[in-house]
């Protein structure tokens, strides 16, 4: 009886290892049928080598005028949390040692920078939070010269 369920389970055992072989054979096939395609659509449009593109952040390239309000603002701003004006006066005070006499002499510069595009704003529970925009492009070999020669440059006073 204990030979029989042996038997019986190492078959199973058997053909469920043929099956796998057989799958791995197939994906391995099907592969290399994608390949033979990629390669004979390249060919066909004259070998032409695919464009390289690059990802690029502009946060990386925005600068502002050090000692603003809008320096402080994009310092302390992140680009995953949303982040209330008392945290944003917390931070500017801990990194900059700088204390605003009244709050509202921020909310302009936010303002402005919302309507660039540069923030975006949300009303939660009745106060407002910002948090910086993700600004990433793809850019093409030929922009990527122009990219470098602008990230070279110096700010505007």
């Amino acid at each position: 009886m204990i030979k029989f369920l042996l038997r019986r389970v190492f078959k199973a055992v058997g053909k469920l290892q043929q099956w796998v072989g057989e799958d791995i054979q197939n994906e391995a096939a099907t592969q290399q049928q994608r390949n033979t395609l990629t390669l004979a659509s390249e060919r066909e449009r004259g070998g032409a080598a695919r464009k390289r593109y690059q990802i690029v952040n502009m946060w990386d390239h925005l600068t502002f005028k050090e000692g603003t309000q809008a320096h402080h603002i994009t310092k302390v701003l992140d680009h995953e949390e949303w982040i209330s004006m008392e945290e944003i006066l917390r931070r500017v005070n801990e990194l900059f040692g700088i204390l605003y006499q009244n709050e509202r002499s921020l909310y302009p510069y936010l303002k402005t920078l919302v309507d660039a595009g540069l923030l975006e704003a949300n009303m939660v529970g009745g106060k407002m939070k910002w948090r910086k925009k993700n600004l990433i492009i793809t850019i093409g070999e030929e922009m990527e010269e122009e990219v470098a020669r602008m990230s070279t440059s110096q700010p505007l006073n």
